[in-house]
């Protein structure tokens, strides 16, 4: 069926198996009538030649019974799962009875359906825009996991919307949202990266700092970040200290667990952040040495040589709760102290975020409450749009909003109880650009005890 009819019964978008069945007992039915006709011609001793013929087609129609019924139990064990979600969005989508969700009217042309199975329970559906636009289309992720209700699929439901740049189609990822792709490490040495430009966060989730930027993570108390921080902290100082200068370097302001730890940087005896800004300032200039080399070996090959093609391995500034080290500062500098203020931290902040990324500095910003005030309460407009990885964690929708576009959203359920770790995740890889639900890895170990132990190791080497 090519064309819409609003008539069409649900038959006709039924899966090829059920179709096979249906056919089967029809089968079997004029099987028994032509059976019940023999033997009512054959007590006739003028009729027994009808006799004999309906006697061979209720063989053949029970034959042909038998095949369709084996054939219908073949098929439904050999269909690939894609064949099956695309029948059943079809009929969801095409059959009228299920609500037309895409309005189309009789006579119009039914939009093509492709399904591709990407491997770990994860689909893609992709619908052409035909007879209706990109806009109707994209509307319709909850009726495609309304749709699918058959036992098996009924954990699946649409958890991306993805339209193409020249609105020819919409995509959809569709995966098993009760599916764990978590991942549990016994011991920190299992957790070292293959690539030290590829941190990993689950099974099928890894930032590539080769193409995004600085991170940016939000969360509420007891929401699991800074443990989450502190995963992709430990794959970078598994791979060690560079030849170039680089730095794992820690803020805590407020002198909590994290600040017992060796080389974490924190508050001065006295209360004040003048260590931090110090702090702040030693890893931009590493920025400024790190390109330096980057651009002499550029001139020297004749071609841009990036830094992870250089040797580098990454740098991180992490400022654990950037509004309560931001509330640290002065608004204004002492006569003693010219450079102390929040104009100097907000400075040294802003050229690490915008400029790192090409020599392999990256900062890693952690704010309580995701928010747009740009007075204290939150992180700038300017910093929040060049961080290009962005983690919410124990997420809600609001939330979600402050940080991304809302359509970016549509495809979440806000029902969903999330828990320590659990976060929404986007990064500008080509891959995870679109929001996703991730879950950070659990670790079975001592994790202060050993992000210690890493760390002295790391500025200890030489």
């Amino acid at each position: 069926m090519r064309y819409f009819n609003k008539n069409a019964t649900a038959f006709r978008f039924a899966m090829p198996d059920t179709k096979i069945t249906v056919s089967g007992i029809c089968a079997l039915f004029f099987a028994g009538c032509a059976y019940t006709l023999h033997a009512v011609f054959g007590a006739i001793s003028f009729a027994q030649r009808l006799a004999g013929l309906f006697q061979a087609i209720s063989i053949t129609l029970l034959v042909l019974a038998l095949l369709a019924v084996l054939s219908a139990v073949a098929a439904h064990f050999t269909m690939p799962d894609r064949v099956k979600i695309k029948y059943m969005v079809r009929k969801g989508l095409y059959c009228f009875s299920y609500g037309n969700p895409l309005r189309l009217k009789d006579g119009e042309r039914l939009p093509e359906i492709k399904c591709c199975d990407k491997g770990s329970g994860v689909f893609e559906l992709t619908i052409k825009a035909v007879s209706c636009t990109v806009e109707d289309i994209q509307n319709i992720s909850s009726s495609i996991s309304s749709s699918l209700n058959r036992k098996g699929f009924n954990r699946y439901a649409v958890v991306q919307t993805n339209t193409d740049i020249a609105f020819n189609d919409v995509t959809f990822r569709i995966e098993d949202v009760t599916v764990d792709r978590s991942l549990t490490f016994d011991d920190v040495n299992e957790m070292k990266p293959k690539e030290c430009t590829k941190l990993i966060v689950q099974k099928d989730t890894s930032i590539d700092l080769t193409t995004s930027g600085s991170i940016l993570t939000a969360g509420k108390t007891r929401s699991g970040k800074t443990t989450g921080i502190i995963s992709l902290l430990l794959q970078a100082l598994l791979w060690g200290r560079d030849d170039f200068e680089s730095e794992i370097t820690i803020i805590d302001p407020k002198q909590a667990e994290l600040s017992r730890l060796p080389y974490v940087v924190t508050l001065d005896e006295n209360g004040e952040a003048t260590e931090i800004l110090a702090a702040m300032k030693r890893f931009a200039e590493t920025i400024v040495k790190r390109q330096k080399i980057l651009n002499d070996l550029s001139e020297q090959s004749g071609d841009a040589v990036k830094w992870w093609n250089a040797g580098m391995h990454v740098s991180f500034l992490f400022i654990d709760e950037y509004v309560a080290c931001r509330t640290m500062f002065p608004k204004k500098p002492g006569k003693d102290k010219p450079e102390y203020c929040l104009a100097a931290f907000d400075g040294l902040l802003r050229r690490i975020v915008t400029m790192g990324a090409s020599a392999g500095c990256y900062a890693i910003i952690s704010i309580a409450e995701a928010s747009v005030d740009d007075s204290g309460g939150g992180l700038p407009a300017m910093l929040r749009s060049a961080m290009t990885t962005k983690i919410l964690f124990k997420p809600t929708l609001n939330e979600g909003r402050l940080i991304w576009d809302s359509d970016k959203l549509k495809d979440f359920n806000t029902e969903r109880v999330y828990n320590a770790g659990d976060a929404w995740f986007s990064s500008t890889d080509g891959v995870h650009d679109n929001v996703s639900y991730v879950h950070f890895p659990q670790m079975k170990f001592k994790v202060y005890a050993e992000l210690g132990r890493l760390l002295k190791a790391y500025y200890d080497k030489e």
